[in-house]
């Protein structure tokens, strides 16, 4: 009985997690340093990460992340260290920058269920006054994490745009 108790309080527990884990959670288009996210349970999902671009603008740094329709369940946040705690173990983060955070995509098809594929992205050390690098960190059941490199522990906000579907994060200067 006691083993049967506890199993149902562990899957309430993991229940409860989970659905903290997938609120939305602070303010879109406002400048700030903590974590955003997003969860759209009534919209129709995104599955395929098609295009990432990045661009230099008037006092502020840009990433583009485009994808196929609807919108998708996401999350950025800057990391306290240099370090991405993963399930599969903690992973060192080798990109260039000072300060990194961590853009994870939830609900993500692997796969030939992508409808669109993302083939490349800037990949390289960039020169903007705050954004570095950026890197794809890979996907693990159905979570796709970029690694975004910065100089200084700026202030970012991030849009949701349609027509096409995106995610766009800027970094003030």
């Amino acid at each position: 009985m006691i083993k049967i108790i506890t199993f149902f309080s562990l899957i309430l527990a993991l229940v409860i997690v989970g659905q903290a884990q997938f609120q939305s959670e602070g303010k879109l288009n406002v400048w700030t340093t903590e974590k955003v996210q997003r969860n759209h349970e009534t919209e129709n999902y995104s599955t395929g990460l098609c295009k990432v671009r990045v661009s230099r603008n008037k006092g502020f740094d840009r990433v583009v992340f485009e994808f196929d329709r609807g919108k998708t369940d996401w999350v950025i946040q800057y990391l306290p260290s240099k370090v991405l705690p993963t399930e599969g173990g903690d992973r060192e983060i080798k990109i260039a920058g000072n300060h990194f955070l961590v853009f994870f995509i939830y609900n993500f098809a692997v796969g030939d269920e992508m409808p669109c594929k993302l083939k490349t992205y800037p990949k390289e050390k960039l020169n903007f006054p705050v954004l570095m690098q950026i890197e794809e960190g890979g996907s693990f059941e159905g979570i796709l994490d970029f690694m975004i490199g910065v100089k200084d522990r700026k202030p970012f906000r991030v849009k949701e745009l349609r027509n096409p579907s995106r995610v766009v994060i800027d970094f003030k200067r």
